[in-house]
């Protein structure tokens, strides 16, 4: 902008009907235009900081939302208790409906003790879920290692997952939050898992990992990945603000 300014000076002088005083107030015109523009500048910039500083507070008060009231209904369907509908005596027995191959509640005849149980592996989830919510985050961590080895394919194993992240994250060991958040969108494309539905909010971690780690063309993988995979999703709203969309 100074080479600019150079350049005019040399215009002006050379149309030879301009005094030295008529130039000098010239260029103090424009220098005076040239920093009420930088301060506009500035102003600019900072009301978009601001905005962009609002947006993600909204969207972490978002995500909390939305994983308290995950912790709610998990609390409610645990506690209450599941009426099952008699059967008649002369009705033949049906098989438990499977997933990917598994059963989905009760083990088939004679494989009992091999899969847990509905009420037996919802227990155990809850337990967990418990500890982190009284903060005792090393325990709700174990707590949620086991359930993952002594359960990895039931419906609330990916809800496990995305809560042993957020626990690494929150104990500041971002480095395996990432790597168990990683495990399980591997698991969800190789379809190993029966329920896959808490795989946009570890999307969204995820991105906000990278965020806060400075590499952004990481987050914004994760951002475009909800947006394609997940179109529908809650989270594909606050992706869509974040690449501004």
């Amino acid at each position: 902008m100074r080479k600019n300014i150079l350049f005019l000076c040399f215009l002006l002088s050379s149309c030879g009907a301009v005094t030295q005083e008529e130039l000098n107030a010239r260029l103090a015109q424009i220098n005076r235009r040239i920093e009420k523009l930088e301060e506009e500048q500035k102003t600019i910039r900072a009301q978009q900081i601001k905005t962009e500083e609002r947006v993600d507070a909204l969207s972490q008060n978002l995500a909390s939302l939305r994983l308290e009231m995950e912790r709610l209904r998990v609390e409610g369907r645990t506690s209450s208790p599941q009426y099952t509908p008699s059967k008649p005596e002369s009705a033949p027995k049906s098989q438990p409906a499977k997933v990917e191959g598994q059963p989905r509640t009760q083990p088939q005849e004679g494989q009992r003790g091999v899969e847990a149980t509905s009420s037996d592996y919802e227990k155990e989830y809850k337990s967990a879920l418990d500890l982190y919510n009284l903060r005792q985050l090393n325990q709700a961590k174990e707590k949620f290692i086991e359930f993952i080895r002594k359960n990895p394919k039931t419906p609330l194993t990916d809800n496990a997952y995305l809560w042993l992240g957020i626990i690494y994250r929150d104990l500041g060991d971002n480095a395996r939050a990432e790597a168990v958040w990683r495990t399980l969108e591997e698991r969800c494309k190789r379809g190993e898992m029966v329920d896959c539905n808490k795989l946009p909010s570890v999307y969204l971690q995820l991105a906000r990992l990278y965020e806060a780690q400075g590499n952004n063309e990481k987050a914004k993988e994760y951002y475009e990945a909800i947006l394609r995979e997940f179109p529908l999703s809650e989270e594909a709203e606050i992706a869509k603000k974040k690449l501004g969309r």
